[in-house]
């Protein structure tokens, strides 16, 4: 914790000395959470009541009225330290439908954008297909491991906690329609908070939106790039890794209108898989839609309903999924005591479709600040 610290102080010390314009920026939560006892994926501390915290710090350093620096850390209860963003941003090279990107930072797909953070995001969590962990992972996996690791949430997840990954990424507005290109170093299920390129590949992701009208937007991604991590050992069937490429496209939408706030996102995945007797192409649909209605100026109520169905894979001459359905719904109320403090109480509800443990409930109460 004390490196990643020292890494922002020496960085808002160089901008201070290069006459930049630095701006500080955060959020605090705490909260108090109680879920069913059991090991699975979706359960906080396998079902023991606890409370926990996170902080999140946000860094903005205008070096020229074109070229900013930004940086955001984000620390949890276990005082593990991520730097989610560490970037240069330049803007306006040809107006503003030209700005370009380098470093660590969101990667252009989906449309999750500030619903990652506490005070932003109406309930608690992610949806689905952003924190689950699937039983596939990056690595050569064999059938029999493969389904024996459903419902234990150890492989990649589908979009990887929003996709903070290294790379480059131009972006602009053209009118109505708005536009991002990037490469990065790990592909949408496989990115690390630590690590530089797993293989010799690159991730490339393309992002197009539109807004027809005020209040609505309109998205869709698409990206490719080899997820397998390169760690030296020969592949089954003399491939090369650049032959096991995650494919991956998703819409998205969001439209307000008043005090009615709703965003939603549907995702199609497929991985080529080296499993040990041939190649297969295993897939999975994610989705979700989150609605929030503000009944009055302090408090409102949401709920999201999310899921994942996954493909089907032979194993001893019967079609089973290669991991277990998903489905889950949360709903919750907000209130803010003033303009940047929120408390909200959630329930959450998972049903995993096959398994031996197939609900996992949760209730929570979050307290959010923003400073």
């Amino acid at each position: 914790m004390k490196k990643g610290l020292s890494i922002l102080a020496v960085t808002s010390v160089l901008l201070t000395y290069t006459n930049a314009q630095v701006r500080l920026s955060g959020q605090a939560a705490a909260y108090g959470v109680k879920s069913d006892r059991s090991s699975a994926p979706r359960v906080v501390n396998k079902g023991k009541p606890t409370f926990g915290w996170r902080f999140d710090l946000f860094l903005d350093g205008r070096v020229t009225d074109n070229v900013v620096a930004l940086a955001n850390v984000r620390v949890f209860e276990d005082e593990e330290i991520y730097i989610d963003y560490l970037a240069i941003r330049i803007t306006d090279i040809a107006g503003p439908a030209l700005n370009f990107q380098i470093g660590k930072f969101d990667m252009p797909f989906g449309n999750l954008d500030e619903r990652r953070f506490p005070v932003k995001n109406f309930l608690f969590g992610l949806p689905l297909i952003y924190e689950y962990r699937m039983s596939m992972p990056n690595q050569v996996i064999t059938r029999a491991d493969l389904l024996n690791n459903r419902g234990r949430g150890i492989g990649m997840r589908l979009i990887d906690l929003g996709i903070y990954d290294i790379g480059a990424m131009v972006f602009g507005d053209v009118g109505r329609l708005h536009y991002a290109a990037a490469v990065s170093n790990g592909t949408i299920s496989a990115t690390s908070n630590r690590q530089m390129n797993n293989n010799n590949d690159f991730n490339k992701i393309v992002r197009l939106a539109y807004t027809p009208m005020m209040g609505l937007t309109i998205g869709g991604a698409g990206a490719i790039g080899a997820y397998l991590v390169d760690s030296g050992i020969p592949l089954p069937r003399n491939k090369a890794i650049g032959d096991y490429l995650q494919k991956i496209g998703e819409v998205d939408i969001e439209f307000s209108r008043d005090r009615f706030l709703l965003n939603g996102e549907a995702v199609y995945s497929e991985w080529k898989v080296p499993l040990e007797d041939e190649d297969a192409n295993l897939s999975v649909i994610g989705y979700y839609g989150e609605a929030k209605y503000t009944w009055f100026p302090r408090f409102y109520t949401a709920a999201r309903v999310s899921g994942l169905r996954f493909s089907q894979l032979y194993f001893d001459g019967v079609k089973r999924r290669w991991d277990y359905d998903m489905f889950e719904i949360e709903a919750g109320i907000g209130y803010f005591l003033d303009r940047n403090t929120l408390v909200k109480l959630v329930r959450r509800e998972t049903c995993t479709l096959g398994g031996t443990d197939p609900h996992d409930d949760l209730t929570a109460i979050q307290f959010a600040v923003a400073f």
